[in-house]
């Protein structure tokens, strides 16, 4: 009895799923990709243009949008019943199946034979997964402009330094950082440009964008990007309830007159945005910016005393203004002056004698200044 056509999907489903837990199990990246190349170039010096084999049909129009088609043929099957014309064809459609690595290094070398000289961008744009196979040598040829194409790109990039040379080809052929462009690679990726390639932003696209994470950039290029920032919120700056949450992703960048000025606007800064906030800068408020600063949140502080931040302010003011917080903070800048001074004792009797000499002298000073003075 043959079975019914909800069974044949289950167990297609579960071949789809075996694959796909095969495909995890391979070595890294690149020992796979060099693997791969090497079983299909074994495979096709043995071939030798023969039709498709082990009995298996040509892959055909229909079966290209086949879900199962992964479970039908293997990478070896796949280059010997797969015809490049078909896969120029029907690319959009075989892109979006989800192929073991072997099978799509098939398909990469395949595209190779049909774009000798690299894949055009209007091709790249109907890669779909295919594009996880490709390394940063192939890439390098890839003649990317569009923000659109793009995106679609790293979408499917299967690590970061496939991601880095997508984004620096594109980069270095003038492709603008663009709002949606900017929303893609936030976090890591935008902070790993270079300075030169983040003062490209302009400030209309970033204002356009989703908030920026630049938690993990080095401290010029948070800098940086604050700067752009500002001037793309300027016009906010009237209505501190609207300006504040839009800079506020930004702050990690901002200089000692902005947080400043946001001192005197009653923000009521939350501590996870002020830790973020560049130590350097602010050690150089005062106590009471601080407590304009953090507001409602000042009582953090003494929650959170210990934080480097924390402990950097207090080490650079006096005992007093650390007092004036009212938040029970402990310790300050030790004064300095007569108190401070140790004197030791001279080890010999010689060096006794002189300082007996000035002891004297000291004390008829202050014999004749004393009583002139009462």
């Amino acid at each position: 009895m043959l079975p019914s056509s909800n069974a044949m999907n289950a167990m297609s489903t579960i071949a789809i799923g075996f694959i796909l837990i095969a495909t995890n199990l391979q070595p890294s990246f690149s020992q796979h990709h060099s693997q791969g190349r090497d079983l299909i170039e074994i495979h096709r010096r043995h071939k030798r243009e023969i039709a498709c084999i082990n009995n298996k049909t040509t892959v055909t129009e229909a079966l290209t949008i086949e879900l199962t088609l992964p479970a039908l043929y293997t990478a070896i099957e796949l280059d010997a019943c797969l015809s490049n014309s078909l896969l120029e064809r029907n690319l959009t459609q075989l892109g979006l199946i989800a192929f073991g690595q072997d099978q799509l290094l098939v398909l990469m070398m395949k595209l190779s034979q049909i774009y000798p000289n690299g894949v055009p961008e209007e091709v790249i744009r109907k890669l779909g997964f295919i594009i996880t196979v490709y390394g940063p040598e192939e890439i390098t040829t890839w003649n990317i402009t569009m923000p659109t194409t793009l995106i679609l790109v790293l979408r499917n990039s299967p690590n970061m330094n496939t991601t880095g040379t997508v984004l620096q080809n594109y980069l270095g052929r003038s492709g603008p950082l663009t709002a949606a462009v900017l929303s893609e690679i936030n976090g890591p990726v935008l902070c790993s440009l270079s300075e030169a390639n983040l003062r490209t932003i302009v400030p209309e696209e970033l204002r356009k964008a989703s908030p920026l994470n630049i938690s993990t950039c080095t401290q010029p290029k948070k800098n940086i990007i604050y700067g752009i920032a500002a001037t793309a919120f300027q016009n906010e700056t009237a209505v501190p309830s609207v300006y504040f949450p839009l800079i506020e992703p930004y702050l990690p960048g901002a200089p000692l007159s902005a947080l400043q000025s946001l001192s005197t606007q009653n923000i009521n800064m939350n501590y996870t945005t002020f830790r973020n906030l560049n130590p350097d800068v602010v050690e150089k408020l005062t106590a009471a910016e601080l407590r304009g600063l953090l507001g409602i949140n000042l009582m953090a502080l003494k929650n959170n005393e210990n934080d480097l931040i924390v402990q950097r302010w207090v080490r650079t003011h006096s005992p007093f203004e650390v007092n004036s917080l009212g938040v029970n903070l402990v310790g300050g800048l030790k004064p300095f002056g007569l108190g401070n001074i140790n004197i030791d004792m001279p080890p010999s009797s010689a060096s006794m004698n002189c300082y007996s000499i000035l002891l004297s002298a000291i004390i008829t000073a202050m014999g004749v200044t004393l009583p002139s003075i009462l």
